[in-house]
């Protein structure tokens, strides 16, 4: 076993050394812009579970590929939020999950390509997280809820109850159904409470009873996203609370049937008073696997033009692109997001007779394997951007 170990690191020296990989400091201005632009990427191109918020630079190595620019390979260590990828909140605003929420971490080897234009593309990433173990928590804190399977009795209930309660509390004039649970966990002590997250799909009919109601759009996205909790020991005797997030709101016009309806349902609900109680919200997560962007055949432009509009395919996109042309009136290196597609992905390249005007054709080089050197400097790995017990 030690001597496969020494084969590994010998061949991945040797590959470093072989494509003229440098290092690059951790607190790096371009780093440090490339990194927080490939976390949102990262963030947008996944479609389950929660966003990631960048906590450290661990280590940078850098290929220089002359005219087609340069690739970095980031590895970055990443925390979980509470906010669902599908939301259109930024990372930079999402809420860490914190400790007694049973903590989930890991760290994204992140391959991007900075061109000389400034833009930078992703090209592979590759995401392992894992929850604390539950023996830390209990050492640390013995009351605090522990994860459930999602797919446990227990999670489906509590899903179906508080979401119930949202359907006859709100005002729209659709009805949502369970999606998907995401996450879910269970607390004895001091009262006994399930907690469940979950996403949340329209309903073709109404919901009364629940039971009859079917996902208006198969195949589409979900709508929302929601966290419950239940508190007590049930049989009629539980308090339910339960927020919901639509991800992209609409104006709806309410008819006074409808009204009136969901006015009569909620009337014959019996109400609690709710003692004082935080509302964590979990999720039983495994190794994210290895993914590569979806190739989206385009060209690299050649430069910015000038009223180019990013698309608006989240807040989050915006709010990226805004801070970096902020710090680009300063006097730093550009990097930013292309207006077409951040997937990198190569020309289709089309036969022509060369000329001696035509120049030849500069593809950047990806390594099939991450380089996976220790830095050399003081700076890798950086410093962490939140406290984690």
């Amino acid at each position: 076993m030690l001597t496969l170990i020494w084969i590994f690191l010998a061949a991945n020296i040797l590959c470093v050394l072989g494509t003229n990989l440098v290092h690059v400091p951790c607190d790096d201005k371009i780093v440090e812009k490339l990194s927080r632009l490939a976390v949102t990427y990262i963030n947008e191109d996944r479609q389950t579970g929660y966003k990631f918020a960048l906590n450290r630079i661990t280590n940078v190595q850098a290929h220089q590929q002359g005219p087609a620019g340069k690739v970095y390979y980031l590895d970055l260590d990443v925390l979980e939020t509470k906010c669902h990828v599908l939301s259109p909140k930024s990372w930079k605003k999402c809420a860490i999950r914190p400790f007694m929420e049973t903590q989930i971490s890991g760290n994204c080897n992140t391959t991007v390509l900075h061109t000389p234009e400034g833009f930078s593309y992703l090209y592979s990433y590759d995401c392992t997280l894992v929850p604390d173990p539950p023996e830390k928590l209990r050492l640390t804190c013995p009351d605090c809820p522990v994860l459930l399977p999602v797919d446990s009795n227990e999670a489906i209930a509590t899903a179906r109850t508080s979401l119930l309660k949202y359907n006859i509390q709100s005002t729209l004039p659709v009805s949502l159904t369970v999606n998907t649970i995401t996450r879910a966990a269970h607390q004895s002590s001091p009262v006994s409470a399930s907690f469940v997250e979950y996403t949340i799909q329209e309903c073709s009919i109404a919901p009364f009873p629940e039971g009859q109601c079917e996902p208006g759009h198969q195949g589409k996205k979900p709508v929302g996203f929601c966290v419950g909790v239940v508190l007590g020991p049930g049989h009629g005797q539980q308090d339910v609370k339960v927020s919901c997030e639509i991800f992209h709101p609409q104006v709806h016009v309410v008819t006074p049937t409808q009204q009136e309806e969901k006015s009569t349902t909620l009337s014959k609900t019996p109400t609690h008073n709710l003692p004082h109680i935080s509302e964590p919200s979990f999720q039983d997560v495994g190794a994210e696997r290895p993914q590569l962007a979806e190739p989206v055949f385009q060209s690299i432009p050649a430069g910015p033009a000038p009223d180019a509009a990013l698309p608006a395919s989240s807040s989050e996109s915006t709010e990226s692109a805004s801070s970096e042309s902020s710090e680009e009136l300063s006097g730093a290196v550009r990097a930013v997001k292309p207006p077409l597609n951040f997937r990198f992905a190569a020309r289709r390249q089309r036969r022509q007779i060369p000329t001696s005007t035509t120049p030849p054709p500069h593809p950047p080089v990806f390594l099939s394997v991450f380089p996976s050197v220790p830095s050399p400097f003081r700076s890798c790995p950086g410093v962490s951007r939140y406290t984690t017990v």
